[in-house]
């Protein structure tokens, strides 16, 4: 918990404490991490815990494990490739091979550790479902996770 500390205090550069969108870019660079202004709104968005669009040390902690995580991740594509069929599978209660909104919600929670809200949850499923079958199948949900990097 010390050197998240010592982490949040680095790129808390106005030393407001918390996180804004900007200070958490230059997190994602310094760990050599492909960033998006997209994927840095979405941490921010879902994580935080007021409306401000910044992050306390709290949230901030659970996105640097995310981001070791994703990093981890993209040292091995294989890897990578297993660990999302992997995950959609655990996140496929029913096992029908596609992921319904409230499995997604669910999944999104669980497996990846973040709070979806049901407005972004249904944007997500949106967005990902090529086929307009209203859910996520495998090859959405790759291209869904893989769009943010």
């Amino acid at each position: 918990m010390a050197d998240i500390q010592a982490l949040f205090d680095k790129y808390d550069e106005n030393k407001d404490g918390s996180i804004s969108a900007q200070e958490l870019k230059n997190v994602v660079k310094e760990m050599d991490l492909p960033w998006t202004n997209k994927l840095v709104s979405a941490m921010i968005r879902e994580r935080q815990r007021n409306a401000d669009g910044v992050m306390d040390l709290k949230d901030f902690t659970r996105v640097v494990k995310s981001l070791e995580e994703i990093k981890k991740a993209l040292r091995n594509p294989d890897e990578t490739q297993e660990a999302m069929v992997a995950a959609f599978n655990k996140i496929d209660k029913n096992g029908d091979g596609s992921l319904s909104q409230e499995e997604l919600k669910e999944g999104m929670s669980g497996v990846v550790g973040m709070e979806l809200s049901p407005e972004t949850i249904a944007e997500l499923v949106r967005i990902a479902d090529s086929n307009s079958d209203g859910q996520v199948d495998i090859e959405e949900f790759v291209k869904m996770v893989t769009s943010f990097f």
